[in-house]
């Protein structure tokens, strides 16, 4: 039991670091695909390889997508609903900057949903960790972009309408995740995700007109099958079980890590600046995450 425990306690800081790496590779991919055709192409390609990783585990295949019907809700909101809507405003040239503070109030808003409509508790300490950490996504974000963030002649409503679906869309995800989804058929219930994420995507495809013309380059294979194997695969499958064993509000302060790991990324991948304000706002994060998150006393 010690060393299964010790996986547990690894499991939230290898999913922060696998799933910041997707914002990496999406940078590496985004230019071979229109958003939505690229999601559309990685959740098939996930769905098929989870079918062999069932059969070896020894679980069964999905026969009735009815049972799996909760799930299927979970895969349109994180899969579709988040990445898709956080694409493509950065595709249309929305600075990520932007799109990183509106998407780094989810950890609040999942909060509240889950102190509403499950019960969790909701005390001074959560409460001062959940904006302490949204603060220092802030400053992070401040420090590499500047007060502007980047920002060039004002930004489109339409714009920012597409961020805020991205962030109610994780934001209800998790929460959804947490109080409908079977906790005990993680790998079914992930399969079923992504083949309503498929769905989801190439009707939003459909809808955007969106070219499916791929440029298959040396590049775009990698950086696809790292979002396949590393971040469908090993990091959602690792955020489905987090979610089973902890409150979804505490999972969900872990996001406030990802924006600062992806800014020390960028900053030796492609030479980006990291000043001192971007370090004291991931002093920030970490102090929250760990108000959050720590334990309570007797």
């Amino acid at each position: 039991m010690p060393d299964r425990d010790w996986l547990i306690r690894l499991a939230p800081p290898c999913f922060v670091v696998i799933w910041s790496t997707g914002f990496i590779a999406a940078k590496y991919s985004m230019a071979n695909a229109d958003p939505f055709v690229f999601l559309c192409l990685r959740f098939a390609i996930t769905a098929a390889a989870l079918v062999p990783i069932l059969l070896l585990a020894g679980a069964d295949l999905p026969r009735n997508p009815w049972r799996f019907r909760h799930d299927m809700v979970t895969g349109v909101l994180l899969h579709c609903g988040y990445l898709g809507f956080v694409f493509w405003p950065i595709k249309n040239g929305v600075p990520s900057g932007i799109v990183a503070i509106v998407i780094g109030l989810q950890p609040i808003v999942t909060t509240v949903l889950a102190t509403l409509f499950i019960g969790e508790m909701l005390d001074a300490r959560k409460v001062a960790g959940l904006l302490i950490g949204f603060l220092g996504i802030a400053v992070v974000i401040l420090g590499k972009y500047g007060v502007s963030l980047g920002l060039e002649g004002g930004l489109e409503p339409s714009d920012l309408a597409l961020c805020v679906i991205g962030l109610l869309s994780i934001a209800s995800g998790v929460f959804y995740q947490k109080k409908f989804c079977d906790q005990q058929r993680i790998l079914p219930g992930t399969l079923m995700q992504y083949v309503a994420g498929t769905l989801a995507t190439a009707g939003f495809a459909l809808v955007l007109h969106e070219s499916w013309r791929v440029d298959w380059t040396p590049v775009f294979a990698i950086a696809l099958c790292w979002q396949v194997l590393g971040l469908s695969i090993g990091a959602v499958l690792l955020l489905m079980a987090i979610i089973r064993r902890g409150e979804a509000g505490r999972v969900s302060s872990m996001f406030y890590l990802v924006p600062p790991l992806v800014v020390i990324e960028a900053h030796f991948l492609f030479d980006e600046t990291l000043g001192l304000l971007s370090l004291a706002g991931m002093l920030m994060c970490v102090g929250g995450v760990y108000l959050v998150n720590r334990p309570r006393t007797a």
